[in-house]
């Protein structure tokens, strides 16, 4: 799947008002609070929902070989935006004002997010390390026979 089409059916289900669509669906608001009910649940569940948006939004918008922070910077700002909209949502339908649990809940997106940043730091660093490792050099093309003089003057020499 294309990944920006990814990236769009992810917001989709992040922006979507799952809870209240629970209300009108018969069976699906016991799965859902049986699912999400517990704390714990609803924290692991934000965490891992912003961490998979800040991974996505960060290998579509900042692909190049050369990390460019302002354009790391912009995704942590989307992240933020998507989460304060995303609890928008959420006291639209509850119609209630914006309190601690919004904050706290926009602490644990954040979180979420410095988890997607670290993974794909990760997977760029692998990347890079398996280019480098398939990445032939000349030393090894040419076979140590056909080394350079500068590489063979490098290596230690034995007394005859």
């Amino acid at each position: 799947m294309n990944r920006r089409w990814l990236l769009l059916l992810w917001l989709l289900g992040i922006l979507a008002p799952m809870a209240w669509l629970a209300r009108f669906i018969p069976g699906y608001d016991q799965l859902f609070n049986f699912v999400f009910g517990p704390a714990w649940m609803h924290w692991v569940s934000h965490a891992l929902l912003f961490a998979v948006l800040c991974f996505l939004l960060l290998t579509l918008l900042a692909p190049e070989e050369r990390v460019r922070w302002s354009r790391v910077a912009l995704v942590f700002a989307l992240v933020l935006l998507i989460a304060w909209s995303q609890e928008r949502i959420q006291l639209w339908y509850k119609a209630r004002a914006w309190g601690g649990d919004e904050w706290f809940d926009l602490g644990v997106d954040v979180t979420g997010a410095l988890i997607g940043l670290m993974a794909w730091a990760w997977v760029r660093a692998r990347k890079k390390g398996k280019r480098r490792e398939d990445a032939p050099t000349a030393a090894t093309d040419a076979g140590p026979e056909r080394a350079s003089d500068s590489e063979k003057s490098a290596s230690p020499r034995r007394p005859h």
